[in-house]
């Protein structure tokens, strides 16, 4: 700093501008500055300066690229690619996209017993191509920073930085002030169901990850969360309590497995405490080998279950099809195009009240006629082929009486919850807290079983 001052008094600069001049120009100040503290005041103005600052048009999406372009080339010529990949953990970011994946598939899941709605993003080639250009920027430089500064400043308080950092990539401004004129409650409680919570509970799980693996683990999982969002034509429609428990669920879930995956001595590397034992145990390997099975076939049973494999389940809730057909009874489906239906099939098309399994009688004007079996006139309505979701290949008789009982006991206390929704969020905040709470608890017994890497 010295030398810079004498070199700038020998050519004749002006003695008041000098600090000025070090401050924004010189390379010998940003070079001997605290290099992580210049990556945290250039987050928050990127942040402070695009939440105040919202131009239209073009600029709209050319600004905010250019600045989180920015910032994750100066986190990339800060840390080093050498770091960057040396923190990477395979094991780790793809249990963070399996993650993801199950996430999506829960929302999925959630559309198919709720609706689903038309995406409000205009999918055209230009829109498409800017709004890649923006979020693939944006995920970049958040990750990248949030990975750095955590590498940094987490080693000592871990979970105060934790906190910290994932309350700034939360719309915590915009609940702090709803606050500040004349709080309404359902506005508020509905915000913190649907927009604050799921986004803060994404963000610990994928603060969590870059503190364990690097900004490639964290983009494993945010990646595919805002493919889904921004690229998805149709998206679930779900109520807010529903998306509430979906959104902070699968991140707290996420984050369980995440902590128990992490190997300890990449846990001790990066400077937290932890207590084991020696002794590795007996069957470590075959156990994480079912575990990884068990939760494929979970996976690939949600997947069957929401129709991505092409082939899904349907249950019977009326007799209306008798006798091939009884109440329980599981009809397994194919998705097929209507030039591949003939008379005599049965199909299930989609009316305003609900899903419909009736046989194919007739043709007309390129509609179907459809009649139950145990019906004594065909169905009021033809049916379109665009609301045909498929034709039966074959049913398992009285298997889905379990998943009536489920679903009559799950209606009756979703009903209870729904009566007020102030009771709803002081049940889900108990429960959230409770879990936690259980958890952190029995954390250290889990320490103790890990396997010293």
């Amino acid at each position: 700093m010295e030398q810079a001052r004498r070199v700038l008094r020998r050519i004749g600069y002006k003695k008041e501008y000098e600090n000025t001049f070090l401050l924004f120009i010189s390379p010998l100040v940003v070079r001997n500055m605290k290099r992580p503290m210049l990556i945290l005041i250039l987050l928050l103005a990127i942040r402070t300066f695009l939440y105040v600052y919202r131009p239209g048009g073009l600029l709209a999406y050319l600004f905010p690229s250019l600045c989180w372009f920015t910032l994750a080339m100066v986190v990339i010529t800060t840390w080093g690619t050498s770091n960057i990949f040396s923190s990477f953990d395979r094991s780790l970011s793809l249990t963070a996209l399996l993650i993801a994946l199950f996430q999506v598939v829960l929302f999925i899941d959630g559309g198919l017993f709720t609706k689903f709605g038309r995406s409000p993003i205009v999918l055209t080639p230009v829109t498409v191509m800017l709004n890649t250009m923006m979020i693939t920027t944006h995920i970049i430089g958040v990750e990248f920073s949030r990975a750095y500064l955590l590498r940094v400043y987490g080693k000592k308080k871990i979970t105060l930085s934790l906190l910290l950092m994932s309350l700034f990539h939360s719309p915590t401004i915009a609940l702090v002030s709803m606050f500040l004129p004349s709080p309404r409650p359902l506005i508020l409680i509905k915000f913190m169901g649907s927009d604050f919570l799921p986004e803060l509970a994404k963000n610990l799980l994928a603060s969590y990850l870059a503190f364990l693996a690097g900004p490639l683990a964290s983009l494993a999982y945010v990646a595919p969360l805002k493919i889904f969002q921004w690229y998805s034509p149709i998206l679930p429609d779900l109520p807010w309590s529903l998306e509430s428990l979906i959104g902070v669920m699968a991140p707290v879930i996420g984050f369980i497995v995440v902590d128990y995956m992490a190997p300890t001595g990449l846990l001790r590397r990066l400077g937290l405490r932890v207590e084991f034992d020696m002794a590795p145990r007996r069957g470590r390997g075959s156990s994480q080998i079912w575990m990884i099975l068990m939760a494929l076939i979970v996976l690939l049973g949600v997947w069957f279950n929401t129709g991505l494999l092409g082939v899904f389940p349907s249950i019977a809730m009326s007799g209306s099809m008798r006798p091939i057909l009884d109440v329980g009874d599981v009809a397994i489906l194919i998705k097929t195009s209507a030039d591949e239906i003939k008379l005599g099939d049965i199909i299930q098309y989609r009316t305003s009240d609900g899903m419909v399994l009736h046989r194919v009688i007739a043709m007309k004007d390129g509609y179907f006629i459809t009649k139950g079996d145990a019906c004594g006139s065909p169905d009021p309505d033809p049916v379109h082929p665009f609301r045909v979701m498929g034709k039966v290949m074959m049913i398992i008789p009285k298997i889905g009486w379990a998943s009536i009982m489920l679903r009559g006991a799950f209606k009756t206390v979703w009903t209870f919850l729904t009566l007020d929704l102030r009771l709803t969020y002081m049940i889900s905040a108990f429960a959230l807290s409770f879990v936690l709470t259980l958890y952190l608890r029995k954390r250290k017994v889990h320490r103790r079983r890990r396997r010293f890497i």
